[in-house]
């Protein structure tokens, strides 16, 4: 499924997936981001986050809303709650205040999180059938 001990740094790769990107100094005030692929954010989203893929959100980036992705690593700052189907990865810089629901949780020494955490085997990514 996925190796949490693989390298996870996603500063230069290359993929075939749709990737969105919210820039520094880039701030988006919406009722929900939604879609498949990647997602990066290094400015500040105000709204719910649906993406049937990966969250990435750099030590720059803060999210004010509740999150549902397959996969989410956290450098920067959340106020909502974070559901992921499969991994979340709060690294040293990555703060959260909410509850989260995750298959496996990764946190680094210095990860910040203040909430309550439930630990499932699957939770559906597309909640709202973009896949159907």
């Amino acid at each position: 499924m996925f190796d949490i001990f693989k390298s996870i740094k996603k500063d230069n790769y290359e993929t075939s997936e749709p990737v969105t990107l919210i820039s520094k100094r880039m701030r988006i005030e919406a009722n929900l981001l939604s879609g498949t692929g990647i997602v990066r954010i290094e400015g500040e989203y105000y709204g719910e986050v649906y993406v049937d893929g990966e969250l990435i959100l750099e030590k720059s980036g803060y999210i004010n809303g509740n999150i549902n992705v397959k996969i989410a690593y956290i450098s920067g700052s959340i106020e909502g709650n974070v559901k992921c189907a499969d991994l979340l990865h709060i690294t040293s810089t990555g703060k959260i205040t909410g509850d989260i629901e995750c298959e496996a949780v990764l946190m680094d020494e210095g990860a910040v999180f203040i909430g309550y955490s439930k630990m499932t085997e699957k939770i559906d990514p597309d909640p709202l059938g973009l896949d159907e």
